[in-house]
């Protein structure tokens, strides 16, 4: 086990303290966080921190993912892939499409966003304290990686979706440019637009894969950057972009394809699919897709959110390791994903499955074959997974091999929104409605602890103001 692994050294813990102090910064044990960044250990201690504070359950440490399940799957249980039955209120909220503004765990989520974007911030001003150039440029990279990330997520939950094509000038989440270190002046801002966001993350992510390594061990390296990449142009449908992000990471990253599907699963070392990771050990993290996705006896709460009957009838070869992938739970029947079965495993955030499947969309929406054809990308996925080759390949197989390969991954309510689907729900009498992919039922409200504190916030249509 890696104990060593994302052990908490930072000399300053940041948090949501208050309805009045949205992004908090309170010296560890009394210590004064001027002297803390004084110094070149201290600024090194707080990036350390920002990995601890990403690998959070309620942020990358797994509940992410399961937002993106439980805002995608529809709540008709007649005709749903999956099915939630756990007891959380708050996430059942966003399973029946019916969220409130006081849901304590998406402002759990969203104080974590910004605790990470702040302490990034944090590094990035204080990074002079860095006497090596390589180190200080390093640093630099892995702060704006972990920001981008940050904000990405914020936009993409708490905002109405990038749309092609489109002036996206809708309200989409509040910038911090800056890190905050005095709680006592009045933060109060507006969210800035779509555009604005978007644009602020892929500078980052630009920046970041100019000054990452090729490898810095498990922390996140200029192909982490540059897959980030590749998700963040295909979110937009600029599929040349995400293209090229995507090709530049399958031919130049050193990453391949796990021998086996099963191989890319429940590992607490990164493998060679694993372009980003979080690390989850005794020590550090909480691997809360585990939590939600799993059996007791693997460390779970037995099945949350479980597989039913018409996702596995839609892998039409019975030879392939995919359809397969999964376990009965002996105690309560539900069909669960293998993905998931050992709860200090690393969380995968990205791997060079989901790469080939970028590149296999964009080439064929751009018409271009760019590395290679999407028939033969498509090829390559299923070949790894003992699934029979297809002779064509249309938009439409494409969209369905990302469902049978990154199913459970937290991908469902974004590719739903970027290629403009509707979900069928029922409302809060158990009418049946249908919900496009721009729907206020589908975007997090603004939690009220921030627009208890900042003045100039807007909430999101259909929650109040």
């Amino acid at each position: 086990m890696k104990s060593n692994k994302l052990i908490i050294l930072i000399a300053f813990t940041l948090f949501f303290a208050s309805c009045e102090n949205d992004l908090e910064i309170e010296p560890k044990q009394r210590e004064d966080a001027t002297l803390t960044l004084s110094t070149e250990a201290g600024v090194t201690n707080v990036l350390t921190g920002t990995y601890a504070l990403a690998a959070n359950g309620n942020a990358y440490g797994g509940r992410v993912l399961l937002y993106g399940d439980l805002l995608g799957v529809t709540g008709i249980t007649a005709t749903t892939d999956f099915r939630w039955r756990g007891t959380f209120g708050e996430l059942s909220q966003m399973y029946n499409k019916l969220m409130l503004a006081n849901n304590v765990i998406i402002q759990g989520t969203y104080a974590r966003y910004y605790q990470i974007i702040n302490a990034s911030n944090t590094v990035i001003e204080n990074i002079d304290k860095v006497k090596d150039p390589d180190r200080r440029a390093t640093m630099i990279g892995e702060a704006n990686f972990l920001r981008s990330l940050a904000y990405f997520d914020l936009v993409r939950f708490f905002a109405k979706p990038y749309e092609s094509g489109k002036a996206n000038t809708q309200l989409g989440v509040v910038i911090r440019p800056k890190a905050i270190y005095d709680f006592n002046v009045d933060l109060s801002k507006e969210r800035s637009t779509v555009d604005e966001v978007y644009k602020v993350i892929i500078d980052g992510l630009n920046l970041a894969y100019t000054n990452l390594p090729e490898e810095n061990d498990f922390y996140a390296d200029k192909y982490s950057a540059k897959a980030l990449l590749a998700r963040v142009y295909l979110q937009q449908g600029n599929y040349p972009a995400a293209r090229d992000a995507a090709h530049d990471v399958i031919e130049n990253s050193g990453h391949g394809l796990s021998v086996k599907y099963a191989d890319a699963f429940n590992h607490d070392t990164d493998k060679t699919e694993d372009i980003f990771a979080i690390q989850i050990t005794k020590q550090t993290g909480v691997n809360d897709v585990v939590t939600f996705y799993a059996s007791e006896d693997k460390g779970g709460r037995g099945g949350d959110f479980s597989i039913r009957d018409p996702y596995l009838d839609k892998f039409t070869d019975p030879n392939d390791d995919r359809a397969h992938f999964n376990y009965e739970n002996p105690a309560n029947g539900r069909i669960l994903t293998s993905k998931y079965t050992d709860q200090f495993a690393d969380v995968g955030i990205i791997r060079l499955a989901e790469m080939y499947l970028i590149r296999a969309e964009a080439n064929f929406q751009a018409g271009t074959a760019i590395g290679n054809t999407p028939l033969d990308d498509i090829n390559i996925i299923r070949t790894r997974a003992n699934a029979e080759n297809l002779t064509t390949v249309t938009l439409d197989d494409i969209l369905l091999e990302r469902q049978l390969e990154l199913a459970m991954e937290g991908f469902l309510i974004h590719d739903i929104k970027r290629t403009k689907q509707s979900i069928a729900s029922q409302n809060s009498k158990g009418e049946p409605r249908l919900l496009t992919y721009n729907a206020n039922e589908l975007v997090f409200p603004i939690p009220i602890a921030e627009m208890d504190a900042n003045k100039l916030i807007t909430q999101n249509p259909g929650y109040g103001q």
